[in-house]
């Protein structure tokens, strides 16, 4: 069947939701050691987002949708725009404008529009080559396009559900839209940007505290209650598996494009990254190489455990420090010293925050990503992360 280039443009007024989603088998023991197997190459990626239309638009958009259905779309992908550098002549076949950080794929089509005294002017054309500053066509372009033109990747996609119309006279509607990319949805999944620690890369990239933050500590529980004695309650594990909420609201490309590659390096739940714990948990007394002097919180009375040993100092300038906990000493009911593997050349005026660091992977293998404008603008991204056993987890 052929497929038609959708065309009805997204209503930016709640944004695009969207939505990737991996498939990670998690093979779990009571003592929490975790064996987990990827079972996709890629994420599925959906997205949703609302419509407006009116007049010949909303016939076209109607006609279209009774004939297309359930078949594949060429989804233009709203959020990763690009705008035309230069006027492009009619038989051109480079088309000069930034790729960085967008969906653009060899062999795949992008599509061209621009409004010219009121009229909509579109071209829908297969990608031959990328570089960083241009796109290369198979076929040149047979209308004139004037610089500042819109450029969108497309995705072949399917609708995953019947739009509902919503109609509020005989010529306006809305509907809400939901589309499954029907592709291979690969990304770079390059993190050299992040700090690597214990052999693991570490999460630097701070939270939007513009709203609460939720944290809890689970545990492995087994409760046994034949239903008449008193329930008999087995911790299996006997220790806590941290858990903290993220929630990033990004306003550049470039750290969006980061953020989707450390998404895409955890591959869902399958891989570790070391996460803090978004509190102050020492109040640095003083420093002597090794040793830590803080206030007394009660750290020696519980000891060494996991997920509690490994430390983030950050310092006043911005700069982190990355130690381990060796032994945790009492020496008054108002100070704690703490041994660390490795000295610290910093004054204790100069540590701004000591927070715990904890081996985390994702806690769901889906992560939701809220578009209010297109990636060059605003998004809201949250997620959870859940700590395992670092002793037991392979490099």
């Amino acid at each position: 069947m052929k497929k038609f280039l959708w065309q009805a443009a997204p209503d930016w007024t709640n944004g695009i939701t969207e939505i990737l989603e991996w498939k990670t088998d998690i093979l779990q023991s009571y003592s929490g050691a975790e064996q987990r197997i990827a079972r996709r190459l890629s994420p599925r990626r959906t997205f949703e987002f609302s419509i407006l239309i009116n007049g010949s638009e909303r016939s076209k958009f109607e006609n279209r949708l009774a004939f297309v259905g359930g078949n594949s779309w060429y989804l233009p992908i709203y959020t990763d725009v690009t705008y035309l550098n230069d006027d492009v002549n009619r038989g051109a076949i480079v088309l000069q404008c930034s790729t960085i950080g967008r969906d653009f794929v060899v062999g795949n089509k992008v599509l061209i529009k621009s409004e010219i005294n009121n009229v909509n002017q579109t071209a829908l054309l297969e990608v031959a080559a990328i570089s960083t500053d241009s796109i290369t066509l198979v076929n040149p372009v047979k209308s004139n396009f004037l610089a500042g033109a819109c450029i969108y990747p497309t995705r072949l996609a399917v609708l995953t559900d019947v739009p509902e119309l919503t109609r509020y006279n005989d010529d306006l509607l809305s509907a809400q839209i939901r589309f499954r990319i029907t592709e291979h949805n690969a990304f770079s999944n390059n993190i050299s940007f992040l700090p690597i620690y214990r052999h693991f890369p570490v999460l630097n990239m701070h939270p939007d505290w513009s709203e609460s933050l939720k944290g809890r500590y689970e545990r492995f529980l087994l409760e046994l209650d034949n239903g008449s004695s008193i329930p008999s309650r087995l911790d299996t594990a006997r220790l806590p598996f941290f858990v903290q909420e993220f929630r990033w609201f990004i306003t550049e490309r470039v750290e969006q494009m980061q953020l989707r590659q450390l998404f895409y390096y955890l591959n869902g739940c399958q891989k570790n990254i070391w996460v803090s714990s978004q509190a102050s948990d020492f109040n640095v007394l003083t420093v002597d190489g090794r040793v830590l002097e803080v206030e007394n919180t009660g750290f020696n009375e519980i000891g060494l455990m996991f997920g509690r040993k490994d430390l983030v100092i950050t310092l006043c300038n911005g700069n982190e420090l990355y130690r381990r906990i060796e032994l945790v000493a009492i020496v008054s009911d108002e100070i704690e010293r703490l041994l660390l593997n490795e000295s610290i050349n910093a004054n204790a005026e100069d540590i701004l925050s000591v927070s715990f660091l904890t081996l985390c992977r994702l806690d769901s293998d889906s992560v939701s990503w809220e578009h209010v404008t297109d990636a060059d603008g605003l998004a809201n991204i949250t997620c959870s992360f859940r700590g395992v056993r670092d002793e037991l987890e392979s490099i």
